[in-house]
């Protein structure tokens, strides 16, 4: 399990949401409020953001990962400390059981493509076992080339093609549930963003978002005890951006179209 966080918004210091709250994201790591699965997230960690907005098109995020606590990483803070950023997403992981952890950051989100970050709170049960019903349709081998022999990284090569594919971002995130359902089940709380808008997913773990000035905030659970902080029911889908959140069930009976997989950077 794990606990993550992302934004889009006016510009704000990425310290102000990652370490500064009482309940920050690194206090998360060590002290999780919500988290029913595993206690201690310290099996890696990730920031991506992104840079001021670029008129010319959309800008690739910058990203800092390590294989250890985020509370043993003085570059972290230091980041968090002097840079001001319109969008981040950040992670603090607990490997589960099977799973890669404490030897490479490649296993922990954010996980990065073209403009995109994604991270996935869960696990998906009987690892790696289960890995060949929820991967039909990826090449032979897909786990020996991932960069992590993890769930979330081929939920997340399972996502990136979809979106070059053509699917929004939406409909990405609701066929990877459908396929995780239709390998037997699992917990996949799912957040996905390109810089301007978050989508993710609640399912089988906790998820919550809170309006800022000129921004929104999603996260894992709430940073501080603002009365703002709204829960996602599971089971659903949440769209927001700097205008709005809108929160639906993610829609019944999607179908698997996936067929084949483009590369990933994990």
């Amino acid at each position: 399990m794990c606990r993550h966080l992302a934004y889009v918004g006016a510009p704000i210091r990425m310290g102000e949401l990652l370490t500064d709250p009482p309940f920050s994201l690194v206090r998360q790591s060590w002290a999780p409020r919500r988290q029913q699965h595993g206690v201690v997230n310290a099996d890696g960690f990730g920031v991506g953001w992104y840079p001021s907005p670029d008129p010319a098109g959309p800008v690739e995020p910058a990203r800092h990962r390590g294989a250890g606590p985020v509370w043993a990483d003085e570059t972290f803070g230091e980041l968090a400390r002097v840079i001001t950023t319109p969008a981040l997403l950040a992670a603090v992981r607990s490997a589960t059981p099977g799973m890669v952890g404490g030897q490479s950051a490649a296993a922990a989100a954010p996980f990065r493509r073209g403009r995109w970050l994604f991270s996935h709170n869960g696990a998906l049960p009987g690892w790696p076992d289960g890995a060949s019903r929820l991967g039909w349709g990826l090449d032979a081998g897909v786990l020996a080339t991932l960069d992590a022999p993890t769930d979330s990284a081929l939920l997340w090569a399972i996502t990136v093609g979809l979106l070059a594919r053509g699917k929004t971002a939406a409909a990405a995130l609701t066929e990877v549930i459908a396929r995780v359902e239709e390998a037997g089940g699992g917990r996949a709380t799912l957040l996905l963003t390109d810089g301007q808008a978050i989508t993710a997913t609640a399912w089988g773990t906790s998820l919550c978002w809170r309006r800022l000035p000129g921004g929104v905030v999603v996260a894992s659970e709430p940073y501080d005890d603002d009365p703002g902080w709204v829960d996602v029911p599971d089971g659903s889908l949440l769209i927001a951006d700097a205008a709005g959140t809108a929160v639906e069930p993610v829609p019944a009976g999607a179908r698997p179209t996936f067929t084949d997989r483009s590369g990933v950077d994990a």
